[in-house]
């Protein structure tokens, strides 16, 4: 088969086209990617903040059934939200 040379520009302006596309769309996708991820790792860490915090108030409920006056576990329960705080911001620098 011949192809005319008035036709080469026309297939080179098509293959870079296609070339053009293909690099727009796969940056487009991982972008796209990137941002689900961190919806996924901040949900995670949202679960998990809820969690903790369930999990001191339970403690807290226990121990003022157990008779312990609240201010003893007060101090205790703000000096582990601290703790959590700082170490759920520390990794959120890290991302």
């Amino acid at each position: 088969m011949y192809i005319d040379g008035n036709w080469i520009p026309i297939f080179a302006i098509g293959v870079g086209l296609i070339i053009t596309v293909t690099a727009i769309l796969s940056d487009t996708i991982s972008k796209t990617r990137l941002k689900i991820e961190q919806i996924r790792a901040d949900a995670l860490v949202r679960a998990e903040e809820v969690r903790a915090r369930n999990q001191l108030e339970l403690e807290k409920l226990m121990r003022q059934e157990q008779g312990m006056p609240s201010s003893a576990t007060t101090g205790a329960v703000s000096d582990t939200q601290n703790s959590e705080e700082y170490s759920r911001q520390s990794a959120r620098v890290r991302e």
